[in-house]
């Protein structure tokens, strides 16, 4: 190994070579530049505040507007995904062998389980690398420049001063970083072109017993491991092996611009003669069986069933899953249209504040009231929303959900009428 090849060669420590993110703060510098700029906008005048309240009602209804869709569509989507699934479960066949293939399966959704295996191994012949594995990711690192900001500004009467500060380090890259466009490129110039190409190969075919997989149940695959190399093409002698990343470097312990780091990663491996790579990947699969071949099943509610999870998993377990994701993705989805919804009459009623910003209490008391407001007006009529979403599909839980909307308006109503009966 280059270790004992070079005895003499800075320590891997020193240089934080085991590091993700290696910078190397020996070659790192700064300098500042200065600039000034009128000081118009960091204490706007009254009427210019309230002139930007009014542009932004527009905006605020813009945003409310595109608020719908969002709540609408995304009950329709859960609906129609959560029937696909219970449609799914209830017609779902268990291949009692993954072995056979039977006729009378044949455009029907099936269940199985087993290990992958693939026909031929996956190989960079540039880099000594054989694996039978799905897919095989070469991932490629350049040792670059790279330029940081930071910008510091000091108000000087109506002006304001303006420090940014530039600081270079050499840092691992797996893009190119375009030197030209830094503050002081001529010091810190970097290779304009990666010179090895990082890529995905994926095996064709690849099996299930006798189950050949689509291309996008492959594509669920994707559990990667790194790949350790032990050894080189001999007539690699630029490659310097080190844990598990080949270097293209004179001298790796001493790490110059341009040089290169390539290390690699599999996922879903079949067969292995490597101990410490592990078993072969086991898998459970939902699709449709066409003769030997699993591809999508589109259901009665319109959704298309292609499933595949890592691991030994029941017909059940796999459904369960997909359900608990589709809940999780109509609550996230319910949350953006009602945080768009707050934000839309936030914006809107911002005006109000902005007339009175010159009494600070009754601005404040103002801009109070908004929040909650708004806070109400968005929890209705998202829950109204949602409610029609709702009403083609289940009419009762629809009700349900125009009750739950019109609680804050009734209790908002009943405590201004008392109010007003204590007042009497």
């Amino acid at each position: 190994m280059y270790r004992a090849n070079n005895p003499n060669a800075q320590g891997m420590d020193s240089y934080g070579l085991s590091s993700e993110n290696h910078s190397d703060n020996y070659s790192s510098d700064s300098h500042t530049t200065v600039t000034y700029r009128n000081d118009d906008t960091s204490n706007p005048g009254y009427f210019q505040r309230v002139g930007n309240s009014l542009c932004g009602i527009g905006i605020g209804f813009v945003i409310l507007i595109a608020s719908f869709p969002v709540l609408f569509f995304n009950e329709g989507r859960a609906v129609q995904t959560a029937k696909s699934l219970y449609e799914g479960l209830n017609m779902v066949i268990p291949l009692s062998s993954i072995d056979t293939s039977h006729e009378e399966h044949n455009n029907k959704l099936v269940h199985l389980s087993g290990k992958i295996t693939t026909s031929l191994p996956l190989t960079d012949s540039d880099f000594g690398i054989r694996v039978h594995a799905t897919h095989l990711k070469r991932h490629v690192e350049m040792y670059q420049w790279v330029e940081t900001s930071h910008k510091r500004e000091y108000k000087e009467g109506d002006r304001v001063r303006v420090e940014t500060t530039y600081s270079y380090s050499k840092e691992w890259k797996s893009d190119i970083v375009k030197s030209s466009a830094f503050s002081r490129p001529h010091a810190h110039t970097n290779p304009t072109s990666m010179p090895i190409s990082k890529y995905v190969k994926s095996a064709d075919p690849v099996h299930v017993g006798i189950f050949q997989l689509s291309p996008k149940l492959k594509s669920f695959i994707s559990d990667y491991k790194t790949l350790t190399p032990t050894s080189k093409p001999e007539s690699r002698n630029d490659l310097v092996i080190l844990e598990h990343y080949f270097y293209r470097s004179q001298d790796p312990y001493n790490l110059q611009v341009g040089d290169l780091r390539i290390s690699f990663r599999y996922a879903g491996l079949s067969t292995t003669d490597d101990e410490n790579m592990g078993p072969p990947l086991d898998v459970s699969i939902v699709a449709r069986q066409n003769g030997v071949f699993l591809s999508s099943f589109k259901t009665e509610a319109g959704d298309v069933l292609e499933l595949l999870y890592t691991g030994i998993k029941s017909a059940k377990d796999i459904f369960d899953a997909e359900h608990a994701a589709n809940s999780f993705l109509t609550w996230i989805l319910r949350f953006v249209g009602w945080v768009m919804m707050f934000i839309s009459f936030q914006i809107m009623m911002d005006i109000l504040r902005q007339l009175v910003s010159f009494i600070p209490i009754v601005r404040d008391v103002i801009g109070l009231a908004t929040s909650i407001i708004a806070f109400t007006f968005a929890t209705s009529l998202s829950l109204t929303v949602i409610a029609i979403g709702w009403f083609l599909y289940r009419p009762m839980v629809s009700l349900a959900i125009f009750v739950a909307a019109a609680v804050p308006f009734y209790l908002s109503r009943r405590k201004a009428n008392k109010g007003k009966m204590e007042k009497d």
